[in-house]
């Protein structure tokens, strides 16, 4: 089957031609195994669908055979007015796939259908494509650049016709109405009337795109024909190293597996283990003769890039304390924890209660009033710690079809009450307290009760982020750069014992071939559909709440409570996580860790309580 250049190598290339040609040679990319680039695919399909509502008369291109596609696009745009899914274009050795292409007339519209959120008021004021400085934003350069590339594929292969391009997105300030969530499961129609109405009701709208692509246009045809150029020769072209290839998806194992692309790229310069690019906030950090150029660009060419080849002279900036913490004792291989964490820690209100949140959102909301990705919470945990050493469990979730703000709010009124210092792991709980804040408001009166007691949570001073005291008292050679939960974790229960007897975390210590898995690693899957479905992250967690809402638990009770088994699970190891690192701090700082007790108390998980 003949090979052409599709817009996926476009946006390679124009980032590293290097990249592309690792694609067009059938690299492995670590893309696949992305939970939130899985999830965003899983968007994009659901607003594929949405769109195709959207018009009237609008016919499929089935072939998936591009020549064959290409004639059957041919053939049915000879009419002057026809719509087209999926349409082929070919010009050469390049190929685009439009969602949507209209004709009329001497006009082809061509219609990019995206998940991106976007604007209606900044894109009439020319803000939301466009920077201060006149040029594409770069939240929106790969949306841009897309298009650009399908309309010079447009052009080149209906030179007669004028191309139009327009982006289909979810609209921020659109919320869902009722007849658009009723009615997406229902048959298309044809009536021109209905369709009409089903454009002003949806949260999908049009986003003329012309001036953007016109303003890209000539230098996307100019990549374009050197990407043919390059891809003709078959011969891998040389990039540049610099900085940016550290979120190349063709490194895999961190640079240091020789099976990857990143490692045929750089030689020997992946090899170093810890690697520069394991630096806390490496970015930050600039040449000290060129405040505008990059350390590690400097540290890339000169051919260094040991993470060692970094000295603490070279630290500037609000991160050089972090990061001189980290190179002092990543030399020494040995754990640092500041004593200023002892009192952080003697001045905590008991019972403490460490939380955390799980929450979903949609591009097409699933209920009228929805906007499109707008969070709603579905789920707690609260690991509930007395002075006395006693400890209890706290949970809620979700289970039935409906907009759960409001009951997960009630549901925490409840499991907080009573309860003194609340620790979370960053500011993400916060912001969902904020955004439950904003939807209860549209209640007026009727919430006011709920809308007051987070108010009061949120300025009581009682929330505290565990990551902050992470990021200033703390590092752990496991650790490297990073400080999220998933890998502070691991770092403190490999090398604790101590926390492997804890009545609480016992049934997370799990041993393979002499070494201490993960507690993440030991969560339950179960089997659905024929299919291995775990929760072991955030995106996973909200996938898998998905399909027990409107998925396999909308249809089968026993799958639903597998799958809420799962959720439940995931979320209580994210709260037993941040006590784990908890009771690992206060050991390491000399404060006697109390015996602990579990509590014996019946926590209600029925969705209906949260009501009374």
């Amino acid at each position: 089957m003949k090979k052409y250049l599709k817009k996926s190598c476009f946006l390679r290339f124009i980032k590293c031609p290097t990249s592309a040609y690792f694609g067009w040679q059938g690299y492995t990319s670590k893309n696949g195994d992305d939970e939130f680039l899985a999830f965003l695919s899983e968007e994009g399909q659901a607003v594929g669908r949405a769109a195709h509502r959207l018009f009237a008369e609008g016919q499929h291109v089935g072939y998936k055979q591009p020549e064959l596609a290409c004639a059957q696009t041919r053939d049915l745009l000879q009419c002057e007015n026809a719509v087209l899914f999926e349409g082929c274009l070919i010009a050469g050795q390049f190929l685009a796939r439009p969602d949507v292409l209209i004709r009329k007339g001497d006009q082809l519209y061509l219609v990019e259908v995206k998940s991106k959120l976007g604007n209606l008021a900044d894109h009439r004021a020319s803000k939301m494509l466009f920077n201060c400085y006149g040029d594409i934003r770069a939240a929106w350069k790969d949306y841009v650049h897309d298009l650009a590339f399908q309309c010079q594929v447009a052009k080149r292969a209906f030179p007669n016709l004028e191309i139009i391009p327009w982006l289909l997105l979810p609209e921020q300030q659109s919320p869902a109405t009722k007849d658009e969530i009723s009615s997406q499961d229902e048959p298309s129609t044809t009536d021109q009337i209905a369709i009409q109405e089903r454009r002003e009701q949806s949260v999908l709208k049009f986003f003329n795109a012309s001036k953007a692509v016109t303003h890209v246009s000539a230098s996307v045809a100019q990549t374009m024909d050197k990407m043919r150029q390059v891809w003709e020769s078959e011969e891998r072209p040389v990039s540049p190293l610099r900085y940016q290839c550290r979120n190349c998806e063709f490194r895999l194992g961190n640079g240091r597996n020789k099976s990857d692309g990143f490692h045929e790229c750089w030689g020997a310069l992946a090899e170093p283990d810890p690697h520069i690019f394991d630096l806390n906030q490496l970015y930050a950090l600039k040449q000290q003769d060129n405040k505008q150029k990059l350390l590690a660009d400097q540290k890339i060419q000169d051919g260094t890039t040991s993470l060692y080849s970094i000295s603490v002279s070279e630290l500037h900036g609000e991160h050089s304390n972090r990061q001189a913490i980290q190179l002092r004792n990543q030399l020494q291989g040995q754990e640092w924890i500041a004593s200023e964490l002892a009192e952080e820690i003697n001045n905590l209100q008991w019972p403490i209660c460490f939380l955390d949140f799980e929450t979903t959102m949609a591009a097409v909301p699933k209920h009228k009033g929805i906007r499109p990705y707008e969070t709603l919470p579905f789920q707690f945990s609260a690991h509930v710690l007395h002075e006395n050493g006693q400890y209890e469990h706290r949970e809620w979730l979700n289970t039935i079809d409906r907009i759960s703000t409001w009951p997960f709010v009630r549901a925490l009124m409840k499991e907080l009450d009573a309860t003194g210092s609340v620790l979370v792991y960053t500011d993400y709980e916060n912001r969902i307290l904020k955004e439950s804040l904003e939807f209860l408001s549209r209640f007026g009166n009727e919430s006011r009760i709920e809308r007051s007691w987070i108010f009061d949570l949120l300025n009581s001073g009682r929330i505290l982020d565990q990551h902050e005291w992470v990021h200033r008292y703390y590092w752990a050679p496991l650790m490297g750069g990073k400080t999220s939960i998933k890998k502070v974790l691991p770092a403190v229960w490999t090398n604790n014992k101590t926390l492997h007897n804890h009545t609480a975390f016992r049934e997370y210590f799990e041993r393979v071939d002499g070494r201490i898995l993960n507690p993440y690693e030991t969560l339950l899957s179960i089997v659905l559909n024929g299919k291995e479905v775990s929760v072991r992250e955030g995106c996973g967690a909200m996938q898998v709440y998905r399909e027990m809402i409107h998925g396999e638990g909308a249809k089968c009770a026993e799958s639903k409570k597998a799958l809420a088994g799962l959720l439940r699970e995931y979320c209580k190891l994210d709260t037993a996580s941040q006590w784990i690192i908890f009771e690992h701090w206060k050991e390491q700082l000399g404060l006697a860790p109390a015996k602990s007790q579990m509590l014996d108390t019946s926590i209600s998980n029925d969705p209906k309580s949260a009501f009374h």
